[in-house]
């Protein structure tokens, strides 16, 4: 009972970031329903999955600039006003260029949320930030795993007009944050600290941080290609939809709980060797469900969703490594643009599947897998530090 109190806007927040990232997957996973309902195409598809996947987090750096001017807590309350409402009455529109509109502007609510909930999240608990933000992350990520497991069935039985009763949960969860007066929690700013000019990535810098970069791309087109085209990817295999949603959980729960299990695979055999490990891996799991049958390609679909998260937190520390002066700066391309530029290479992926039909668009998964793969075989062993240059024992 201690902790509740000494952690209530950490609990309230993490909760409320699972409703977030819950309202960000929904649209995402049932876009099989929204292409029948509304005769899309696999490119317009794929554009509503960037559309989403851009507003949601190319504007966070942004979005954290001006949170850090204002310092208003309440903004907190309006993003779920506003993600909760667009998401949900989304299978009300049947105008194509109406949807995009509507779910641009709610995932608009997703860039307001993270950058705001982790700045309380970190601020207001008895925790240490890493602890914290630890909590924050996980509770987000298992969102991802309801979303398929409450949207497939509900849009299979009663089309997708049906995804505006959700509005119901995501309006209790404001008025419960409310409750709880998140929109009165306030924070101190961090002062500021003079530090050295930070030095100018080399050359050398610059080809080496390409590297975790693309292979961060490849992970986010992996994974949207299957959020956006798993369900019909599975029905390929002859699997039914209410199959389908649970399988499509256990491929989100898979992703979930990667992120802890890789974190201590890479602190006890290296950076490289982690990625070198579970993208090969990856290429496995690809292949698997690419040309397995019923059972094999289900195998394959959740070693994957397990695989390309595995690797989270040793892409990351290993761009710091690159770029020690930069460390927040490498963060923001490992997370936040090579996020938005897999959204990118999405729609090129979508016009794959409309111009060549979706079994043999996925056979360019396995390529672009296998791509993956052989580029953490040339990641770099010898890094920049502050002081001179160290080799990682591989």
């Amino acid at each position: 009972m201690n902790f509740i109190k000494k952690n209530a806007s950490l609990l309230a927040v993490s909760f409320g970031h699972f409703v977030n990232d819950f309202y960000m997957s929904i649209v995402p996973v049932v876009l099989f329903a929204f292409a029948i309902e509304m005769d899309l195409s696999a490119m317009q598809m794929s554009i509503i999955s960037f559309v989403i996947t851009t507003a949601g987090t190319f504007f966070q750096p942004l979005v954290g600039l001006l949170i850090d001017r204002v310092q208003k807590s309440s903004m907190l309350i309006y993003a779920l006003i506003l993600i909760s409402i667009g998401m949900s009455l989304s299978g009300l529109i049947n105008n194509y260029y109406l949807l995009i509109v509507v779910v641009g502007v709610a995932a608009l609510g997703s860039s307001i949320y993270h950058p705001l909930g982790s700045t309380i999240t970190i601020h207001k608990t008895s925790l240490s930030k890493g602890k914290s933000l630890s909590i924050f992350m996980t509770v987000g990520s298992f969102a991802h795993s309801a979303a398929p497991l409450v949207a497939i069935p509900m849009v299979t039985v009663y089309g997708v007009k049906s995804l505006s009763v959700l509005v119901i949960p995501g309006l209790l969860t404001v008025l419960l944050l409310y409750s709880l007066k998140v929109q009165d929690v306030t924070w101190t700013k961090e002062k500021h600290i003079k530090h050295k000019k930070r030095s100018k990535l080399t050359k050398k810098q610059q080809a080496q941080v390409s590297l975790p970069m693309t292979i961060a791309i490849i992970k986010g087109l992996l994974y949207r290609s299957i959020v956006v085209f798993g369900v019909i990817m599975l029905q390929l295999k002859g699997i039914d939809n209410f199959a389908t949603a649970g399988i499509m959980t256990a491929f989100m729960i898979a992703r979930a709980t990667a992120t802890l299990f890789g974190g201590f695979v890479s602190d006890a055999i290296g950076e490289k060797n982690t990625l070198k490990l579970f993208n090969t891996i990856a290429v496995i799991a690809v292949i698997l469900l690419v040309f397995g049958t019923k059972i094999v390609a289900i195998i394959g679909l959740i070693v994957l969703g397990f695989t390309l998260n595995a690797t989270a937190a040793a892409n990351i520390t290993l761009t710091h490594k690159i770029m020690p002066d930069n460390v927040n700066y490498g963060t923001g391309l490992i997370m936040g643009f090579a996020a938005t530029l897999s959204a990118v290479a999405m729609l090129g992926y979508g016009y794959v599947v409309d111009t060549y039909g979706h079994i043999t668009s996925q056979k360019v998964l396995v390529g672009i897998a296998v791509l993956m793969m052989l580029l953490s075989y040339v990641l770099p062993t010898k890094f920049k530090s502050l002081e001179q240059d160290v080799e990682e024992v591989i």
